[in-house]
């Protein structure tokens, strides 16, 4: 198969990927209806953490597999055209999933935006965030089980 064809998503591993990205995400919209989200996340293996956040080297470099940048590329791309929207919660819950061997956690956090009150979630592995943007967002420090 060509560089070109992979880029595009049309490997066949990509593809299955994707899909169990894709059936994942069922679960987890369906999960989301009637779990609580600490018990949700439990379950598909990357528990939330609501303790406070450590204090890590900035420059700390997050080094992420190769399989498991190619696992977290797929829920993206899955949930790029999902109907409910692709929310970082989704995002952070699906990809957890996929990369659960890394033994991630769920963070999420607020920050104030043009006035408003937002809301974000991510990975951390190993104490170390796997999304730049959230250095931005205030980490919740407890969430009521």
């Amino acid at each position: 198969m060509s560089d070109l064809a992979r880029s595009r998503g049309r490997d066949p591993v990509d593809l299955a990927l994707t899909a169990a990205a894709l059936a994942l995400a069922l679960v987890v919209e369906g999960g989301l209806r009637v779990l609580r989200l600490p018990r949700l996340s439990r379950l598909l293996g990357v528990p939330l953490d609501t303790s406070a956040q450590r204090e890590v080297e900035p420059a700390a470099p997050v080094v992420v597999p190769r399989w498991a940048r190619r696992r977290l590329r797929c829920a993206r791309r899955a949930l790029r055209h999902w109907p409910f929207g692709d929310s970082c919660l989704r995002l952070a819950l699906v990809g957890g999933c996929l990369v659960r061997r890394l033994d991630p956690v769920l963070r999420i956090g607020v920050a104030k935006h043009d006035g408003q009150v937002r809301a974000h979630a991510w990975l951390e592995v190993g104490g170390v965030s796997l999304d730049v943007v959230s250095a931005d967002f205030a980490p919740v420090e407890s969430v009521r089980s």
